[in-house]
């Protein structure tokens, strides 16, 4: 592989603790930077907190920062997500000598590429503004795609680019599974299930009632992650709000084991195939998971990385139910994400980016 050791990294992505996508480019930039020799990060803001002079404001420095360097190899790279325009805009008809983007909703890039501070105040402005021009609008984000190369964090995303016609050309990487604390064997920890991560439609926090009471009486449901505190009370649920630092590691601690009631995901009409930060956490914590069988967890369950089931939440929770009390079962599942881990390291989820930067 050439040294890429001359080379400046132009990294466009939202501010770490602002969302999953931030979260995650904190450790992809930790990760990757030993390997350039300069790592420039152009941070903006989360979905719907961005107005148009913030997006000006990082295409100005990007413009900048690509001036100063002259003929020095530069690379720009933009983290991608359901409605992180400044990324996509910033880098559209920058002059570098490779452009490259991770989508984190794919097939699309952005979905919804007007999606500024202003308009987000209302929900029917932003499908107003996005629904009646949605084909053109994909037209207008396969040509700003056409010369990047393109990775999605799961094999299914990776398809459902390359059927998209998303990117000159596409690659699979995986999300990093950060280090965090060794913590009691599951079996050893209380009696209790959580639900984990960013509050947003389709995640299952909106089914807490039907998971609740398809949960066994005497198993606690622990509630955890950015945007939980605003959630409504619910009898026999204990909601935390978001834990960082060593409340994550308490809350993984007092968990047996994690749901991920995911829902399948649209926007007008088309599938959207996140990765879930959510399951890398329970791998990390060597936390056993039980999901539904949508998008990439149906990858992962196959790869030992989770427990796909086929239903909704209740079918989740009720099989949750069945797994909390069952020592061997939690030990295998626990063996699984080991034997996972070991194959998620940081070197192979960075090894396809450093393979297309020193073309």
């Amino acid at each position: 592989m050439p040294d890429l050791a001359s080379a400046t990294l132009l990294y466009l992505a939202p501010r770490g603790g602002t969302s999953g996508v931030g979260d995650h480019a904190d450790d992809f930039v930790a990760a990757v930077a030993p390997h350039l020799g300069e790592v420039v990060e152009l941070r903006h803001g989360p979905p719907r907190e961005d107005g148009i002079a913030d997006v000006l404001r990082v295409r100005r420095a990007l413009r900048a920062a690509l001036a100063e360097r002259g003929d020095r190899p530069v690379i720009v790279h933009a983290e991608l997500s359901g409605g992180s325009l400044a990324g996509l805009w910033a880098a559209a008809g920058a002059d570098a000598t490779i452009r490259t983007a991770t989508l984190h909703d794919p097939p699309r890039p952005v979905w919804y590429p007007y999606l500024t501070r202003g308009l987000a105040r209302s929900r029917y402005v932003v499908h107003g503004a996005h629904l009646p021009l949605n084909r053109l609008t994909a037209r207008m984000e396969r040509r700003l795609m056409r010369n990047v190369h393109a990775f999605a964090l799961s094999a299914e995303g990776v398809d459902a680019m390359t059927a998209a016609r998303i990117g000159a050309s596409q690659s699979a990487s995986h999300l990093l599974v950060p280090e965090r604390a060794s913590l009691p064997p599951a079996a050893d920890r209380p009696r209790a299930v959580g639900l984990f991560g960013h509050v947003y439609r389709g995640k299952g926090f909106e089914q807490l009632v039907a998971i609740r009471e398809a949960l066994d009486p005497g198993i606690a449901l622990r509630v955890a992650g950015r945007g939980t505190a605003d959630l409504p009370p619910t009898p026999g649920v204990e909601i935390l709000g978001e834990v960082r630092g060593r409340a994550e590691d308490d809350f993984f601690a007092s968990v047996r084991a994690l749901l991920l009631p995911y829902e399948r995901r649209y926007v007008y009409g088309t599938e959207v195939f996140p990765a879930s930060s959510v399951l890398t956490r329970a791998i990390a914590y060597r936390t056993p998971s039980l999901s539904t069988a949508v998008g990439p967890l149906t990858g992962a369950a196959r790869d030992g990385a989770t427990i796909a089931l086929d239903g909704d939440g209740p079918a989740v929770a009720a099989a949750a139910s069945d797994l909390v009390d069952d020592a061997d079962r939690l030990r295998a599942a626990t063996d699984d994400l080991d034997a996972f881990a070991a194959t998620q390291t940081v070197e192979s989820a960075i090894a396809p980016y450093l393979q297309a930067w020193s073309r």
